[in-house]
């Protein structure tokens, strides 16, 4: 019907016949409603979220507030400023307090859940009903549009809007009042409001948060610890507060559970909301982000908890997954700044996972050997990792990983922290029979090699030797790189027969495993022609001849697969060149044998006239 007719049973009685009845009654029609335009707002008509008693515990943001404050108050600064940042930081507690000052100042004051567009109409809608009591409009919600862009004064408080699209034609059409909105999104604001982004409390006024919601003072035993691991986030510190006082543990106990599996953040105390925790918070954002841009984003989040919260290298995602971080930073769950993230370290401790820990430990790898980044800058993530558990599962890249962080560790701190971080390492995993462990051992002798007596370091490498042979093969190359170094040690003592059968015995099973022009094999030969001249006390032509045989097999080999122009295989040349011409300078018999008996005269000759 056009109109409502309103029906009013003063007084009859309702007859009935065969099919039919009557009512005698008296029916009024209600006269047409008042248009929006000239319907008076009722005084003082307020609906928050909240009420003052939440006010009271609210604590900082003094700057927020002012600079809010002076945003609605300026026309130059349009009709609308929305309030942006991670889910959890206080967006809505800083609205609501602002809301509260405007009350008596600013009719109606109204608070709108705008999570969708349905629930606006419906803010809306309730809005209608409570300007116009007395009449019922057909269609509230077009009513209370009509009714805002009729006046002024007035103040709608758009709260937790997902999408700047959703809520741009309703400000855009009514600048008569103020529109304070709320949002984790902080991108697209554009020509629409004017953004403030919200930051974590101060540690003061996180320890000052706590201490109002926890009326124990007794509890507050290692309050600063908590708030500091709790990152000054709003929300955790009010989840922490009530945990404690419900539970009463103090912020200590509360701490450990935080350190322990984390469980803490997905608890809710009774009579709260069950989806307002610190994990599920964040959660109803991942799967916004993961409806509209798919898996990558929550997996790039997934990798970012395993690494340092702050200055973490664009660079260790590729080109495709880049775009995947600008969606979790226009959400707020991380921010960039120029070619760093960030990210708040409880939304690592809810994101972190065994399956991202392989993407975190491939990323750091990668970046490690092949990124443009320095080590100083990868180093701190890669703590992180490690102190996050990353190395309780071993495998290959972990463990270069760890190696890679040893290595580090002994350059640029000390020796001994290295070999400390290695021993800790190696002792978590003892009983273990992955290849992995090998590589950590290995790393390990060799930062001990100047440190330990010589037979003992012979010892770590012999039992290397041993169980590479038994694991990896006898012709593994790490199996034959550790035996090369084992034969450096030997030369070190001077038994020049055992190196010289070690070092001939390595050549051929290298040349077998590798091929005669491996760079192992020709590095064994010319460490092989190496030993045979610091064993020369006295003048010999027979190993003289075996070092340049030696010498011009590893050049020959060098000339086949590096080239003759190759910078290696020059030096390799030109040293030859210059052992040879300092032989020819003895023209004695011997020598002349000597150089005749290899064939290779003229060709040293040649070669030292075009160096």
């Amino acid at each position: 019907m056009a109109d409502r007719i309103r029906v009013l049973l003063n007084r009859g009685v309702i007859s009935t016949g065969e099919g039919a009845f009557n009512i005698v009654s008296n029916v009024v029609q209600a006269p047409p409603p008042v248009p929006a335009a000239k319907v008076r707002a009722p005084p003082r008509v307020v609906r928050l979220r909240s009420t003052r008693a939440a006010a009271r515990l609210f604590v900082g943001r003094e700057k927020e507030h002012a600079a809010l404050a002076k945003a609605l108050r300026r026309r130059s600064g349009g009709n609308a400023q929305v309030l942006t940042g991670l889910g959890g930081i206080g967006k809505s507690t800083l609205a609501l307090r602002y809301a509260l000052a405007q009350v008596g100042r600013r009719n109606p004051v109204w608070w709108i859940d705008a999570e969708d567009p349905a629930q606006i109409d419906f803010g809306l809608e309730a809005l209608a009903r409570r300007l116009y009591p007395e009449g019922s409009p057909e269609r509230p919600v077009e009513w209370a549009r009509q009714w805002l862009a009729g006046h002024t004064g007035w103040m709608l408080i758009l709260d937790n809007v997902t999408r700047p699209a959703e809520v741009a034609e309703l400000i855009g059409s009514l600048p008569g009042g103020r529109f304070l909105v709320t949002s984790r999104q902080g991108v697209g604001w554009d020509d629409i409001a004017t953004p403030i982004r919200l930051g974590v409390l101060s540690a003061g006024d996180a320890v000052q948060m706590l201490d109002r919601r926890v009326a124990d003072r007794g509890l507050l035993d290692g309050g600063e610890e908590l708030c500091a691991a709790l990152g000054g986030l709003p929300l955790a510190i009010e989840m922490a507060g009530h945990y404690m006082a419900q539970n009463h543990v103090s912020a200590r106990t509360y701490l450990r559970r935080l350190s322990g599996d984390g469980a803490v953040l997905d608890w809710t105390h009774a009579g709260g909301d069950l989806d307002r925790t610190v994990a599920r918070t964040w959660q109803v954002t991942l799967d916004r982000i993961a409806a509209q841009h798919g898996p990558l984003p929550g997996r790039i989040l997934g990798t970012l908890a395993w690494l340092a919260p702050d200055d973490i290298p664009i660079s260790l995602f590729p080109d495709e997954s880049k775009a995947a971080a600008g969606h979790l930073a226009a959400y707020g769950l991380v921010t960039r700044s120029g070619d760093a993230l960030s990210v708040h370290r409880l939304v690592q401790a809810v994101s972190q996972d065994p399956g991202s820990r392989h993407r975190a430990v491939q990323a750091l790898r990668t970046a490690w050997t092949d990124g443009p980044e320095p080590a100083a800058r990868l180093a701190p993530h890669i703590a992180a990792f490690i102190a996050a558990g990353g190395l309780a599962e071993l495998d290959g890249t972990s463990a270069d990983l760890a190696v890679a962080y040893g290595v580090h560790l002994a350059r640029t701190v000390s020796r001994q922290e290295g070999i400390a971080f290695l021993d800790r390492t190696i002792a978590a995993h003892a009983g273990s029979a992955h290849p992995a462990l090998l590589s950590l051992r290995t790393t390990l002798a060799m930062l001990r090699m100047p440190l330990d007596p010589l037979d003992v370091t012979i010892g770590a490498f012999e039992r290397l030797v041993a169980d590479k042979r038994r694991v990896l093969g006898p012709g593994a190359l790490d199996t034959l790189e550790t035996r090369l170094e084992l034969c450096g040690l030997y030369a070190r003592r001077d038994e020049d027969r055992r190196v010289f059968a070690h070092y001939r015995q390595l050549a051929t099973d290298a040349e077998r495993a590798l091929g005669k022009n491996h760079s192992l094999t020709l590095q064994t030969k010319w460490d092989l022609a190496e030993a045979y001249l610091n064993a020369d006390r006295t003048w010999r032509a027979g190993h003289t001849i075996v070092v340049l045989v030696l010498w011009f097999t590893v050049l020959t080999g060098l000339e086949e697969t590096r080239g003759r122009d190759d910078e290696v295989t020059r030096q390799i040349g030109l040293t030859i060149a210059k052992y040879v011409s300092t032989l020819a300078l003895h023209d004695d018999p011997g020598t002349r044998r000597v150089l005749r008996l290899v064939g290779a005269a003229e060709r040293i000759r040649r070669r030292l006239k075009s160096a």
